[in-house]
């Protein structure tokens, strides 16, 4: 059975105790992978004889993969990197395929390092291309630290592929690593949270109580947004619920499946499709719901068209499943209606919002992660972190003091 050596190659047992060892190593005439293959006495012994016929490869007339990778762009390099990762099955998620493109598209192509030859990128290139990335302010320091992982993957998936020789972003990943973790922290001890007010959360529920008679895809965006604020669930985990995933027995509601839009790679004429999948271990979870959470699901179901096991809990207009991409829009027309300050926007709020509540309630970190479906450096950190301001209002609703050290 093949195995691979630090990532480098497969290594084979024949049945006569040999080994054999393979190598994808540029590209053929076909612009498929070329795939070099030794057989030697050990691995040792296929390495020794791998770098030789490497070597050669390299310097014969012939050979076009190595030199052509040292030619092309850091953007064209990236652009390889994903398309290998995205010919493997299973290696990356339709989502994360999306934002890998989009930080290409987005951090890297329009910038100087974009357009420099690969074998020309200098350690230099690199830190210069991130502190050009913070200096203009436009990003979070987790989508510059995804920059910087995007650029290192490629070059360290083309050194280990012996496409070039040399990774520059190796001599400063340390120190840019330093760098983006202390830019965290001092964001996060800076940063303030927002959540709704008592009253701002009476003004959404009596606008929603008072939507009787509107259309029926207008009346199930405000219950779902109570649905959100009373239980912390993410957008595409409301839109991937179904009615089999209510217990109006058990007064619980199964979080299982999320859902989103995502770039469609097949050969068909749409540019984009609905991706539905499981959700990480540690964000699968059975809520326990609150008499009014069970008061909108009774109340969705009312005016919901649709009963069915399979039927979704949220539908638009058409009467088809919602989607995360327009839910902040939509969310946000009903901020405007109901009257809401400026400040108060996008649906993640109710998620911070229901932390807050759970927080202030005395439930511990460790069960409101569990309740969130999160880990609990993620709430520490995003939502009741000791170093941030809790705003409601307008007004600090609490601030957490750091406990004193008992002797």
């Amino acid at each position: 059975m093949g195995r691979r050596k630090n990532g480098l190659g497969t290594f084979t047992i024949l049945p006569d105790g040999r080994y054999r060892m393979r190598l994808r190593m540029g590209f053929n005439n076909a612009g498929g992978a070329r795939i070099l293959t030794v057989t030697g006495t050990s691995e040792t012994d296929c390495l020794k004889k791998m770098k030789k016929k490497a070597a050669e490869y390299e310097n014969s007339p012939s050979t076009a993969g190595t030199s052509l990778i040292k030619k092309i762009t850091v953007t064209e390099l990236c652009n390889i990197h994903l398309n290998e990762h995205l010919s493997q099955k299973d290696r990356l998620k339709p989502k994360a395929a999306d934002r890998r493109e989009s930080t290409i598209k987005n951090q890297i192509e329009p910038y100087k390092i974009g357009r420099l030859q690969t074998s020309s990128v200098t350690s230099q290139d690199v830190s210069e291309h991130i502190e050009t990335l913070l200096q203009e302010g436009k990003l979070s320091v987790s989508s510059v630290e995804k920059t910087f992982d995007v650029i290192n993957a490629a070059f360290k998936w083309a050194e280990n592929q012996y496409y070039i020789d040399y990774n520059p972003c190796s001599p400063v990943r340390d120190r840019i690593k330093n760098r983006l973790k202390n830019l965290k922290k001092r964001n996060s001890s800076e940063g303030i949270v927002v959540v709704l007010s008592d009253d701002q959360k009476e003004m959404l529920e009596k606008y929603v109580e008072e939507m009787d008679g509107t259309p029926v895809h207008r009346h199930l965006l405000g219950l779902s947004a109570l649905l959100l604020m009373y239980t912390g669930i993410r957008v595409g985990e409301l839109c991937a619920l179904r009615w089999s995933d209510w217990s109006r027995e058990g007064s619980t509601l199964n979080i299982g499946k999320t859902r989103n839009i995502v770039k469609d790679r097949t050969d068909s004429d749409s540019k984009y499709i609905a991706n539905e999948n499981s959700v990480k271990n540690y964000h699968s979870r059975t809520l326990a719901l609150s008499v009014k959470a069970v008061k909108v699901l009774e109340k969705m179901y009312l005016i919901n068209p649709k009963h069915g096991d399979d039927d979704y809990i949220l539908i638009n207009r058409r009467e088809t499943p919602s989607n995360p991409s327009n839910y902040d829009a939509n969310i946000n027309k009903l901020y405007k209606e109901i009257g809401m300050p400026e400040g108060i926007s996008g649906a993640h709020i109710f998620r911070r919002t229901k932390a807050t509540a759970l927080h202030s309630a005395g439930v511990s970190v460790e069960n409101i992660a569990s309740y969130l479906g999160d880990t609990q450096e993620t709430v520490l950190k995003h939502y009741i972190s000791l170093t941030k301001k809790v705003v409601a209002g307008g007004k600090v609703l609490n601030v957490v003091e750091i406990p004193v050290d008992v002797d």
